[in-house]
């Protein structure tokens, strides 16, 4: 698994979310994955689908795929060619879109990695259900590294 963190402080917490290799954005993105893995990636997930379509078009193998769950742009242009000769697949994840019994599997999925000694992501606040609205405030513009946790 190879993770891209836009700050060098990110590393350590991907490398501990199970990252094999990290690039730090900015870097020639390209050119480093490249050299990390010449044959192409086979899956990409991906948090800014139309900023990074092109790349990781590029970048997949034939029969690869895209795991989208955010894009930076409402209507994005698809490549629509490279992606045809490649056999590319796409899949859109919403999270309100998740079947209870999806959602109950990724809750197992998470116990049994914690359970196997994933220490998890570091949490940077917790806040109570009744300040949902400073919670989104702390992920919109972060105090400090982390996850902002919701407590019911």
């Amino acid at each position: 698994m190879i993770g891209t963190i836009r700050s060098s402080s990110d590393e350590t917490v991907a490398r501990r979310a199970g990252a094999h290799e990290v690039i730090l954005a900015g870097e020639d993105l390209r050119a480093r994955m490249k050299s990390i893995a010449p044959g192409g990636v086979d899956h990409v997930v991906e948090v800014a689908f139309a900023a990074n379509l092109d790349t990781d078009v590029e970048l997949l193998t034939l029969r690869g795929s895209i795991g989208a769950y955010a894009t930076d742009q409402q209507l994005p242009e698809i490549p629509f060619w490279p992606m045809v000769f490649k056999n590319i697949r796409v899949f859109f994840l919403g999270s309100d879109d998740f079947t209870s019994e999806e959602k109950a599997a990724a809750v197992r999925d998470l116990n049994l990695a914690l359970d196997a000694g994933w220490s998890g992501f570091e949490i940077a606040e917790r806040v109570p259900l009744s300040e949902i609205a400073r919670a989104h405030e702390l992920v919109e513009r972060p105090r400090r590294p982390g996850r902002v946790v919701v407590v019911v």
